[in-house]
């Protein structure tokens, strides 16, 4: 019966074989399970044919000596794998000794290709370090000093398309007053810079990542953005020919804010006025129809917050009509019905369009938003809720990177 015995174990060597895609000269000498459930591990010792030469910097070279070397794989159902190879080493021609490269890991790495592969998978599927480090029981320290190497790598070796439409946005790295300043290219739709702080210098640092990749600042033609002073300085300073568009969300916050200033001066003789200030912030089209006479009695009620609130939904419908005419009289007519209210609030806002027009203007000829900014931020957010926050920000860049840099992490290292 010791052919059977035999044959089952040729027959097991060549499933791994097939398995770990293994090629001459390289070859499964043996295969060992060692411990006892349920820390039961299968290690799988690999070898190479005698008097191989390898190729090292395109030249053959003959074996000098062997390091014993050992790589984390992929389960084999519930039991760590691990392979272990001697692997060659070569007295290169400049004199010096050299490990050659193994096809199933990566230089260095203590881990093969595939269990990498598992690593980032977790990772990019929404699993913390931690919890991706528990998963596979090596540690979120080991996990993260992977997901380091691969985005280190893939920033220094794939670069960016030309950056043409730009938002600029600002997201919280901690809590109290630290943030980051977060550049994303519209059009493919992937943070391209990241820099500490919400400066000018921060817009600086982080068009410069962007630019090390083989972006140029001078290819921008478009710049969404908020109306932070500070991001006006750098794009007018580093991207005077680009178009600066305000995003109009935020132009609408402003007037909704002027909204509630003249509905909390009402409420302080009118108790039938409180809590409704959602009421009045939210889309007439939104409101239940209950909402919707409630308001509808309020406004006559209360007519300068009336005539404010009808102000804002109109306000609204012109922006929304940018999509279908590009022309700006809507705009203006908008304006003059604005200031002709007399209501203060009001003009304090048409003072705001003008002294903001430049940037209002382009919206009606670019139609650009700052919506992939904000929803990149939130998706930030949520990167940093699960990972219970980074005491260091060039980590927590990393990660943003990780998720939202649209690198291709899977590519090996070369």
């Amino acid at each position: 019966m010791q052919w059977v015995s035999s044959i089952c174990i040729m027959e097991a060597l060549a499933l791994f074989s097939a398995v770990l895609k293994l090629e001459q000269p390289w070859q499964i000498d043996r295969i060992d399970y060692k411990g006892e459930e349920p820390k039961e591990e299968l290690h799988i010792y690999l070898s190479h044919t005698r008097r191989t030469k390898f190729e090292y910097d395109g030249d053959s070279y003959s074996v000098y000596d062997h390091q014993d070397r050992t790589w984390r794989h992929l389960d084999f159902f519930q039991s760590p794998c691990y392979l272990h190879a001697r692997v060659p080493r070569i007295k290169h021609k400049d004199g010096m000794v050299k490990l050659v490269r193994v096809p199933w890991a990566q230089a260095g790495s203590s881990f093969t290709l595939l269990f990498e592969n598992l690593l980032l998978a977790l990772v990019s599927f929404g699993l913390s370090m931690t919890k991706a480090g528990e998963a596979t029981n090596i540690g979120r320290r080991r996990v993260f000093g992977l997901v380091q190497r691969r985005v280190s790598n893939a920033l220094a070796t794939q670069g960016l398309d030309t950056v043409k439409e730009l938002s600029i946005d600002e997201t919280s790295s901690k809590r109290g007053h630290q943030y980051l300043t977060i550049l994303t290219d519209r059009e493919a739709r992937k943070v391209v810079g990241i820099a500490p702080g919400k400066d000018v210098e921060a817009v600086a640092q982080s068009l410069a990542d962007a630019e090390v990749r083989g972006a140029s600042k001078e290819d921008v033609k478009c710049i969404a953005m908020d109306m932070s002073k500070a991001f006006i300085a750098a794009a007018t300073e580093h991207m005077p020919q680009a178009d600066i568009v305000f995003d109009r969300f935020h132009i609408t916050k402003k007037l909704n804010e002027h909204v509630d200033e003249i509905r909390r001066q009402e409420q302080k003789e009118a108790k039938d006025l409180k809590r409704t200030r959602y009421l009045w912030l939210k889309n007439n089209k939104d409101l239940t129809k209950k909402q919707k006479e409630s308001i509808q009695y309020l406004e006559e009620a209360y007519p300068n917050l009336g005539q404010a609130y009808r102000l804002k939904e109109l306000f609204k419908d012109v922006m929304d009509g940018a999509y279908k005419n590009s022309r700006l009289k809507p705009l203006n007519d908008w304006i003059k019905l604005a200031w002709n209210s007399g209501i203060h609030q009001m003009q304090k806002f048409v003072n705001f369009l003008h002294n903001h027009w430049y940037g209002i203007k382009t919206y009606f000829k670019k139609l650009a938003t700052n919506a992939l900014a904000e929803s990149v931020n939130l998706k930030i957010q949520e990167i940093k809720r699960i990972a219970k926050g980074y005491r260091n920000i060039r980590n927590f860049i990393t990660v943003i990177y990780f998720h939202l840099g649209g690198l291709d992490l899977f590519k090996p290292i070369e």
